[in-house]
């Protein structure tokens, strides 16, 4: 008989759902490179919480960035603590005037994953 996963006094041995976000970008027009290099910096502020860019899609339609999304992000946090972290974290906050120049609009879908149909 082998034993279980150890778990840390006072923690579970089985971590819950992660916290996924749905996130819509749209650009401003020409700021591909920008974009790129910015997202870069996110995901390393992102990891430091425990958060990561699952997968990003970027659009093919010839309506991507004006009435469809540029790029659509699937990011995860460990929980809500971890992504108020992150979204508080003075790197990220400093990342605002940069972010602003590059992304005209962002649409965020907040959940969590269920099981597969």
């Amino acid at each position: 008989m082998t034993a279980g996963p150890q778990s840390a006094p006072g923690t579970s041995a089985v971590a819950g759902p992660r916290k996924i976000l749905v996130v819509s970008l749209w650009l401003r027009d020409g700021a591909v490179a920008e974009f790129e290099a910015f997202e870069r910096r996110v995901a390393e502020i992102q990891a430091r919480h425990g958060g990561r860019i699952e997968r990003a899609i970027r659009a093919t339609s010839p309506l991507a960035n004006s009435t469809e999304p540029f790029e659509v992000h699937v990011v995860s946090f460990p929980d809500d603590v971890s992504l108020a972290a992150y979204r508080s974290d003075p790197e990220t906050r400093a990342l605002a005037d940069e972010r602003a120049a590059v992304i005209a609009r962002t649409v965020i879908v907040e959940g969590v994953d269920v099981p597969g149909y």
